[in-house]
């Protein structure tokens, strides 16, 4: 049985897949809402936490987008890794333990964007709670595009695809490539629009402000508090008041969604005052303009620069093949019309389901081992590491030369990204000391000071003392296990009774070589071919190291060329 679980910003859905078979876990969407009243000392989720109105409670309803911007963000007194583990632990005992007795595996979804910290405090939680071997984290636009054509097998989707999920809390643009009979999925960018730009939320907002309250003013007379308006520094009683006109607001989004008009009626709406209407999808979209406007800007300007970049749009227009829109906020009004406006003539796939993401989760494990196995991503960050200049006397930040912005990494790979020699040859600050401490930056990031990493937690920090000091350092990243990880290795040079012991395996490094050059997505590909045969070729005829090797040197610094000029 394998489970596949998509936390989203404002809803987490569950799906459970047991020899080809859904389960019915008993609920589409639960609120990813968490709650801490100091009465009991206790965190609560969920609809519970939607509902619960005691004196100084404190909620997070978007405690999610923390594990990105504030990892040290603390609920009450528990902190963000407690609270993730918490809500797993709710999701298991609530909803997966009675329906799923024997799971075998358990795969996370996770926004590319979420660096190595955010990743490990959601699989250590996982881990801590389900306590399974298998638990793996998987992006969540490839378990979306994986989901969609394992479900559609007649009518895949193929190409440069573009996905678009709206969701309650955020909107997400995702560009991937499908290749090799789409059975290569990869993950070229996915990026967020902003919590506070265009969602779900930002529509139920946009309606409470712009048509129930200038209709509560109309009828009543009277006016809402300046507090209201921004959602901010209420109370216990008003924000239990606020959340019944959010759950108000989405009903009347649907309703205008599903048949063009609404007709609604709000008792007890403020004050004692209720207020009613009938209203037609032209005066709905007429309110809400502004903030369908951002959606619409922001794939005229910052998407088609970013699918600029890519390759993926020109003078000509946009070079993509298909566009998958999901997520339950895809389902508003307009939002259909807006994205086709945007990008004429490329067809637009709606998505029927809401718990696509959580299907592709299943499908990955449960099918891996004769289709979707290759999943691969661009992973959008860089490396730096904290070197110390014995001329200043101070420590400063180098960046690590592992091109994550132009390789594309299997999704559960291991990669060397540096080398280090014996810390006798390295300027060292004390003779019997070693440290490493290595930090991870978003790519494009322009302030890389080192000022900027004042206060940074580094995702790898080793100490090492007098005759514990490695001789040689191998680190790698791990995206499986979403960290870095540090190899100690001996210097030693394996004796060979050869003349040639000064070149040893040479033709099995040129191979490495190779595919790791395979992995560049923008090299021609019959320029790797034509390596490759020359390679094949130096192995079936080449008697001394490095005979004839000016063709080997001359199609790799074509290589060279072509990934230069793809930067």
């Amino acid at each position: 049985m394998h489970l596949g679980i998509d936390m989203g910003t404002s809803y987490t859905k569950i799906a459970a897949l047991s020899q080809g078979e859904w389960l019915d876990l008993g609920q589409e969407s639960i609120p990813s809402v968490a709650a801490y009243v100091p009465a009991t000392g206790k965190l609560y989720f969920g609809w519970l936490a939607l509902r619960l109105d005691e004196p100084s409670i404190e909620k997070a309803f978007f405690f999610k987008l923390d594990l990105k911007r504030y990892p040290h963000y603390y609920l009450g007194p528990y902190s963000l890794s407690q609270v993730i583990e918490s809500f797993f632990a709710f999701l298991y005992h609530e909803y997966i333990a009675k329906q799923c007795p024997e799971l075998h595996s358990l795969t996370l979804a996770v926004p590319n964007y979420f660096g190595l910290k955010a990743r490990q405090i959601l699989l250590e939680g996982a881990r801590q709670v389900f306590g399974l071997r298998e638990i793996y984290l998987l992006p969540e636009p490839l378990a979306a595009l994986l989901a969609y054509n394992t479900l559609n097998p007649s009518c895949p989707l193929e190409g440069s695809v573009l996905s678009i999920d709206i969701g309650g809390g955020t909107t997400d643009f995702s560009f991937l490539d499908l290749a090799g009979q789409r059975q290569e999925m990869i993950l070229e960018s996915q990026f967020q629009i902003g919590y506070d730009a265009f969602s779900g939320s930002e529509l139920d907002q946009g309606i409470i402000r712009n048509i129930f309250f200038p209709l509560y003013h109309l009828q009543s007379g009277q006016t809402i508090p300046e507090r209201f308006i921004s959602a901010k520094a209420l109370n216990s009683f008003e924000r239990q008041l606020y959340q019944y006109w959010l759950v108000e607001a989405e009903k009347l989004k649907l309703e205008i969604s599903q048949r063009g008009w609404a007709a609604f009626h709000l008792t007890d709406f403020f004050r004692g005052f209720s207020i009613h209407s009938h209203m037609e999808q032209d005066s709905f979209l007429d309110c809400l303009e502004p903030i369908y406007n951002r959606l619409r800007l922001y794939c005229q300007g910052i998407l088609r620069d970013r699918a600029t970049s890519l390759g993926l749009a020109g003078s000509q227009g946009w070079n993509l093949d298909a566009i998958l829109l999901q997520g339950g906020a895809s389902q508003s009004p307009q939002v259909e019309e807006i994205i086709q406006e945007c990008f004429p003539g490329i067809p637009l796939t709606k998505a029927n389901s809401i718990n696509l993401v959580a299907q592709g989760l299943c499908y990955w494990k449960a099918y891996s081992h004769h289709r979707f196995s290759n999943l691969k991503t661009i992973y959008p960050f860089d490396f730096y590491q904290e070197v110390y200049d014995i001329k200043e006397g101070q420590s400063y930040l180098a960046r690590i030369p592992f091109d994550t912005a132009n390789l594309e990494l299997d999704v559960d790979g291991r990669y060397p990204i540096l080398s280090l020699l014996p810390p006798s040859e390295l300027k060292i600050k004390e003779e019997n000391s070693f440290s490493l401490k290595i930090f991870e930056v978003a790519q494009g990031e322009g302030n890389t000071t080192s000022e900027r990493f004042q206060g940074m937690e580094a995702v790898l920090d080793l100490n090492w003392q007098g005759s514990h000091i490695p001789q040689h350092l191998k680190v790698y990243l791990n995206l499986a296990e979403s960290c870095l990880e540090a190899s100690s290795e001996e210097l030693t040079l394996t004796r060979r009774e050869t003349d040639f012991s000064l070149f040893p395996d040479w033709l099995n490094g040129q191979l490495r070589s190779l595919e790791i050059l395979k992995s560049y997505k923008y090299l021609n590909p019959h320029l790797i071919e034509d390596l490759e045969a020359c390679l094949k070729k130096a192995g079936e005829e080449m008697q001394f190291p490095y005979e004839n090797h000016a063709e080997i040197v001359y199609y790799k610094l074509l290589c060279l060329l072509q990934i230069l000029d793809s930067r």
